[in-house]
This record gives C-alpha cells, sequence and structure tokens, in this order.
C-alpha cells in the first residue's frame, strides 16, 4: 500500500513499483497488489486499506484511521518517499493542477472523563479485538501467519484468534535480517515495524500498536499520570520484578518519564491517532487488531489499572487468560528480551532485484 502520486513523469523509484498515467495528467506509482477500477486504485481490507481516485481530480481515501503517513508538497504526495509537509490523520487531500488540503471537522472523538475500573477496560480491550478480527476473518480469503514469539501483544492477539477458532500459521522469525525488496529495504530505513516482517504472499499479523494503543507505552501513559499528579518512574521504583521493568530501564524511558508531562488528554489523543508503525506492502498484507477507536477510553482506566498495565500487562494478560490461558506458558519474562537483534535497528542487511 505504497504509492507515490506527481505531476512530473519521474523514473519509477524502484523496480517494484510499477507507473501509471492518468486521465488528468497526474502519474501515480504504486507497489505491487493494487486494484484498478473506472476511477480509483484499492488496496487493503477493512481495518487498513486505501483508495485513490484519478478522475475527475485525484484524492486519496483512507480508512479513519489510517497506518501510514501521508507526505506532501506543491505537486506530490507520497507515503513513502519524504516530503516537505506531513498530512495528519484528519486530513484530506486532493488535486487538480495542485495540491490542496482540507480537514475533517470533529475528527478527534471526546473519551469519558469517568475513570474506569478494570473489568470496564478488560470488557473494552475483548470487544474491540473480538471486533477487529471477526471482521477481518469473516472476508479475508488469504493466508494467515503469526509469529512463533513470546511477545504480550503478539500472544494477546493470537489469544483471540484462537477464541474465534480462526486459522492461522505458526512461523518462526528468521534468526538474520530478512532479504528483502528494494521498496521494503527503504521503508525499513525510515520506519521500525518494517524490520521486524518478512515479505510473503499473504497476511500476517502483528501485535503492533499494542503499546500505544493499550497502555504500555511509558511516554504515553507517563502523559496520562501526570495528568492525575502521578509519577511513571516511581511507580517503577516501587516494583522489583515486572514484565516491562527490563525495557523501561534499557529503553531510555527512565529519562523520558522522569519530569511532568504538560501534554492534555486531547493532545494525547492526537499524538496517538497519528503514531503510524506499518502497512501492507507489495503482496504482504499486514493485520495489526490491537488498533480501534474505542481503545482511547482506556485513556480514562482508573490509576492502579493504568499502572498495572503499563508495569506487568496485567490488563492483556486477562485477556490470554479468558481466550486461551494456555498461551500464558509461552510468554516471555521481559519485553523484548527476546527479540532478534535486527527488529531494532533501521538497516536491512541484504536486498533483493
Amino acid at each position: 500500500m505504497n504509492f507515490l502520486c506527481s505531476t512530473t513523469d519521474i523514473k519509477s523509484p524502484f523496480p517494484d513499483i510499477e507507473k501509471h498515467k492518468t486521465k488528468n495528467g497526474w502519474f501515480l506509482y504504486l507497489d505491487k497488489g493494487w486494484i484498478k477500477t473506472d476511477n480509483y486504485y484499492y488496496k487493503g481490507f477493512s481495518s487498513s486499506w486505501c483508495k485513490i481516485f484519478v478522475d475527475p481530480i485525484v484524492r486519496i481515501e483512507t480508512n479513519k484511521l489510517r497506518d501510514f503517513p501521508i507526505y506532501y508538497n506543491e505537486d506530490s504526495a507520497s507515503n513513502f518517499s519524504k516530503l516537505d509537509n506531513i498530512l495528519p490523520v484528519d486530513g484530506i487531500l486532493e488535486a487538480d493542477d495542485k495540491i490542496h488540503i482540507s480537514y475533517k471537522e470533529n475528527f478527534y472523538p471526546r473519551i469519558t472523563h469517568k475513570y474506569q475500573t478494570f473489568k470496564e477496560c478488560h470488557d473494552l480491550l475483548y470487544d474491540a479485538l473480538i471486533e477487529n478480527i471477526g471482521t477481518f476473518a469473516s472476508t479475508n480469503k488469504d493466508a494467515v501467519y503469526i509469529p512463533l514469539q513470546g511477545g504480550i501483544d503478539t500472544l494477546t492477539v493470537r489469544s483471540v484468534f484462537d477464541f474465534l477458532n480462526v486459522k492461522y500459521e505458526l512461523f518462526d522469525m528468521p534468526k538474520e535480517n530478512p532479504i528483502s525488496s528494494q521498496l521494503h529495504f527503504e521503508l525499513a530505513k525510515k520506519h521500525w515495524g518494517f524490520t521486524q516482517i518478512k515479505e510473503t504472499n499473504g497476511v500476517i499479523v502483528t501485535g503492533f500498536y499494542g503499546d500505544e494503543w493499550v497502555l504500555r507505552n511509558p511516554v504515553y501513559v507517563h502523559m496520562a499520570l501526570s495528568l492525575r499528579g502521578v509519577n511513571l518512574t516511581n511507580e517503577f521504583d516501587k516494583i522489583e520484578n515486572c514484565y516491562m521493568k527490563w525495557f523501561f530501564e534499557s529503553s531510555s524511558y527512565r529519562d523520558k518519564c522522569n519530569k511532568p508531562s504538560t501534554e492534555t488528554l486531547d493532545e494525547i489523543i492526537r499524538k496517538l491517532c497519528n503514531d503510524f508503525q506499518i502497512w501492507h506492502l507489495n503482496n504482504t498484507k499486514i493485520f495489526s487488531p490491537l488498533k480501534h477507536l474505542s481503545l482511547l477510553t482506556l485513556l480514562s482506566a482508573d490509576t492502579q489499572t493504568m499502572v498495572d498495565q503499563v508495569t506487568d500487562a496485567k490488563l492483556s494478560k486477562s485477556i490470554i487468560s479468558k481466550c486461551n490461558p494456555k498461551l500464558l506458558e509461552l510468554l516471555d519474562k521481559s519485553k523484548n528480551q527476546n527479540d532478534p537483534d535486527y527488529f531494532h535497528t533501521h538497516l536491512l542487511t541484504k536486498t533483493k532485484t
């Protein structure tokens, strides 16, 4: 689901990007997997899609919570080539002889200020996953692959697949950097999520967005707790061992969370909705179920629920316990501790032509 739209006929940036000339004079450069109709190109499925209209004007439409950035300047727009400006998720991009930007009104939701109990947060997360995975499974016809990993987000998603009896195949992550297309290589240099996938013909299910949308990203939770006068570093210091402890200490989060944040709740919501991580690449479709508009209400979780989740993933564990408790036996003791080294680099070492 990668594109570049331009008024200029340029050389195709990568071998796996195909050029399409439109009737209105624009040139589209698209990766593999797009479907063309009379007046638009389409790629994706219900929870992650892009539609590019080319007649009578160029217009880019996506699902509400799109997974990719859109960069633009006066005469080009792309999600893999960084340009002068970035379009926020509530932006609308249209183009005739030049690009025009407008914005959707009342796009960002307002959430309740009433604190949600652990049980309410559990039900909210459970319902979001059931809806996302159930909707996906009802229309999907491609092979589905889930990595054989012990991360909390992967196991949470996998447990719901099991609960709903949705068919999938497990696969081991390669021990070395996966061979990739040149486009994959380029994306991996700019977006860390692409260091963690290998291209295939089918759907790769991921735990992406779990940290951010399910109260485990220390910075986002720090922002939310600061509004309540709670210091996240102090909360970690009270706990000797927990799932997130090693990650918190080894990834500079102590420094990032040491001083109170001044972000408002509305600003946190905007940051979450504009956190782009990974999207379809050529014939590899990406399904990331841990992203749902209703999950923004988790920012109103009561303080203890929020602390328990950001330190020890107790909310996520409760989903696994409900859907397939046997998977808890596979859970890593610490976040990211058993990941391949290349997960946390921004370069792939080998490309295929």
